[in-house]
């Protein structure tokens, strides 16, 4: 077949060619680089990369161990001397045992850490795990603090707040031996993001080994794959552990023909890369591409591709509105439209019956950053959607490896959050395919199903008229596919375990009862054993102790009560000193700030009041009907806001708001006698804001329990603090004060 030209879709000075692919990205509105790029770029300041998620060299052992010493060290008689000849012992014994060097053993728990070669962790743990007396073998796994990375543009990249990515990244940045190909304009191969996670690549357009990146495409898709995390610099990729193999398809002007996009897809399948992210398309069909996706999908790779952005038509599109586009629309590839800041479909987005998912590529005025050569920029287009969704397959599959591109696709669907305006007939539509890419929810179900550790529980003490007691244990799990447990008691007439046996899944998490009954036990002490199997998936059991003291007496002593109450408020009475304003049931009011408040960040001298019970710092003026309150936080309207009690209050029914400057330091907007319906409780409850930067919410008079959304969020809908929604949370009643804390959370 005849090679074709591919082109990169600009909206003013790109002629069709006959043939021709487009990269699915629209121009940048400010490649930078950014402030301070020089410095970013520093070598000297610039940490390695986490190349693996445990230690090399490495590798720990478990096996059942001795009861005895068990017994002994919960009792606390087991003091183990890590010098001691008890302790080189059990080292000698071990280390004859495994044929490795010993770095420590704990034969009371039955746990060992032994040394292996670097780069051998897998080989020996399966040469390890065959052993009879082996319960389980794994790698010396790292641990990170849980939240946002330090890359100091984290902040700005909102499309990773917006697919749950801090939720993801509680779990994993993803594994260095996972292979993710960037078929493309090539890389930007010593930009610091990618230090020690590359490939050898090629560059098909110019037939060499140097897949440097001269337009800037590919430099920025990768970015939103694979910029290091947490080495604080620049941004951080989603998924950010994995390697990239860099295949330059692209040219200069981002155009390349469809023979080099195939042949790159074969090559990359050859290469074992088990994700090949595609940010490019054509309108016209191609039996050679198509042939090379099969291909590539034959070897299990998930093929990702954008599903381009002639929605509206425009140059590139070959003069017509929202033709098919190549390859997102061949079967076995996941194609993938764009989405903005607020879940709305981006009007640029191809909407077709084979979109899968959604993903944000920004509009035009709220771009997605990213890497760029010599530093970082801004671009938008399913360009920029795409790779979230190569990224969160290889999220998947780090800890589902041996899964199908089918599996991994049909878990990419069905944990999307079904948004925007549009039905999901079917479970879908074609504007957003399955949903919005939800990551957080991908890789819990990934996920190992298993119990997590089970809290140890504490003795029962029983005597005279007090013979029974029970307490409660959490079981939960990281996985949101269901683990199936049994509970059997091993030991003790007078203990049971409740229920007998359950499930238990990330979003669902369960509870064990334990109940001690004395009444045919005489004065002594106790103990019993309980097991918490894993049925399935089948793993080892939780066994624990119960200890029991039964006394023949229990003399009460009493000591001072302690409670913890909630603040006091201290209420600013707007029939002295308020000024009355008139927001209707969907126009709010316009106030001016006595003082600057900072809020998530920003400083804001005017604050828009709604009658529905809350402030918005953004949304000034008229904007659309919010009478609906919902939970924290939400990509919907308002956003930027404080929510002192959101609920749909009718002007109809009476009620007033105030505005009211008490003093210097103090602003506040109290809603006075609202209600939802006739017959109501009338609803007094207030915002005050001090010019010290705090923030109050208090209440005066509400029901029991409260009903509406309590909280704050920021001004893209994707972090807030709730306190309060729909009857659930910490729930305020009249005379209290609860402060709130506007700080980002990175």
């Amino acid at each position: 077949m005849r090679s074709s030209s591919v082109s990169h879709g600009r909206f003013w000075s790109v002629i069709l060619l006959v043939g021709m692919l487009i990269v699915a990205a629209m121009p940048t509105a400010s490649a930078m680089p950014v402030a301070a790029i020089a410095a970013v770029l520093d070598p000297e300041r610039v940490q390695p990369a986490s190349e693996l998620p445990y230690v090399p060299g490495e590798i720990v052992i478990g096996w059942q161990p001795d009861a005895q010493l068990q017994a002994q060290a919960r009792a606390g008689q087991l003091d183990v001397d890590r010098t001691g000849a008890d302790w080189q012992q059990a080292v000698e014994s071990f280390s004859a045992r495994t044929g490795l060097q010993v770095l420590d053993v704990q034969p009371e728990y039955g746990v060992g850490r032994v040394v292996v070669a670097p780069g051998q962790e897998q080989a020996e743990i399966a040469r390890l795990s065959a052993l009879p007396w082996v319960r389980y073998v794994e790698p010396n796994y790292l641990a990170r603090a849980a939240g946002y990375p330090n890359d100091p543009y984290i902040g700005n990249q909102w499309h990773m707040r917006r697919v749950g990515a801090p939720a993801a990244w509680d779990l994993t940045f993803g594994s260095y031996s996972l292979l993710v190909a960037v078929i493309d304009s090539g890389i930007a191969l010593t930009h610091p993001e990618f230090a020690g996670r590359l490939a050898p690549g090629w560059d098909y357009v110019n037939n060499d080994a140097d897949p440097t990146d001269d337009y800037g495409h590919g430099t920025h898709v990768t970015g939103i794959i694979a910029a290091a995390a947490d080495n604080g610099v620049g941004v951080a990729g989603l998924a950010a552990n994995v390697k990239v193999l860099p295949l330059k398809a692209l040219d200069w002007k981002g155009e390349g023909t469809y023979t080099n996009i195939a042949l790159a897809i074969r090559r990359a399948a050859d290469n074992n890369a088990e994700v090949i992210n595609l940010s490019l398309g054509g309108i016209y069909p191609s039996a050679d591409l198509s042939d090379a996706i099969n291909y590539a999908t034959s070897r299990n790779a998930v093929v990702v591709a954008a599903a381009g952005n002639c929605a509206q038509g425009g140059a590139g599109c070959g003069g017509m509105t929202n033709p098919d586009y190549y390859p997102a629309a061949y079967p076995s590839v996941i194609a993938v439209g764009a989405t903005d800041h607020y879940d709305n479909w981006a009007s640029y987005s191809g909407y077709k019956p084979y979109v899968d998912l959604a993903a944000p590529g920004g509009v035009d005025w709220d771009q997605i950053m990213s890497t760029i050569p010599g530093g970082y920029g801004l671009r938008y287009g399913t360009s920029m959607a795409t790779p979230l969704v190569s990224a969160a397959a290889a999220l998947v599959r780090t800890y589902l490896p041996a899964a199908t591109s089918t599996e991994v696709t049909d878990i990419l669907k069905n944990t999307a959050d079904k948004v925007g305006p549009y039905s999901y007939s079917g479970g879908r539509n074609d504007w957003f395919g399955a949903g919005r890419l939800n990551v957080a929810r991908a890789v819990r179900w990934a996920y190992p199903p298993s119990l997590k550790p089970i809290a140890q529980p504490a003795g029962f003490l029983l005597g005279g008229a007090i013979s029974q007691a029970s307490m409660t244990l959490p079981l939960t799990s990281d996985s949101d596919r269901p683990q199936t447990w049994q509970a059997t008691v091993l030991q003790g007439a007078w203990l049971q375990a409740l229920p007998t046996s359950g499930a238990v899944s990330y979003s669902a998490p369960g509870a064990l009862t334990l109940k001690v009954d004395s009444i045919s036990l005489t004065p002594g002490s106790y103990e019993g054993i309980v097991e918490v199997r894993p049925v399935s998936p089948a793993s080892a059991s939780q066994v624990f102790f119960v200890s029991l003291r039964v006394a023949a007496t229990i003399s009460p002593q009493f000591l001072p009560l302690i409670t913890n109450r909630r603040q006091a408020m201290d209420w600013l009475d707007p029939a002295t000193g308020g000024t009355p304003i008139s927001p209707t049931d969907d126009t709010p009011s316009q106030v001016d700030l006595p003082f600057p408040v900072s809020f998530y960040g920003n400083m804001y001298d005017t604050v828009s009041v709604s009658y529905k019970g809350f402030v918005s710092f953004t949304q000034p003026g008229s904007g659309p009907p919010v009478a609906q309150s919902s939970c924290l936080p939400t990509a919907a309207l308002p956003n930027d806001a404080i929510y002192v009690l959101w609920q749909n209050w009718l002007t109809s029914l009476g009620g007033q708001v105030y505005i009211q400057y008490p003093d210097a330091d103090r602003f506040a907007v109290t809603w006075a006698g609202v209600r939802r319906f006739a017959g109501d409780l009338p609803h007094d409850f207030q915002l005050v804001f001090f010019r010290d930067g705090r923030i109050m919410l208090q209440y005066r008079a509400v029901q029991s329990p409260v009903v509406g959304t309590i909280g704050i969020e920021g001004w893209d809908g994707t972090f807030a603090q709730q306190i309060a929604c729909n009857g659930a949370g910490r729930l305020p009643t009249s005379g209290d004060a609860v402060p709130v804390d506007a700080k980002l959370p990175w």
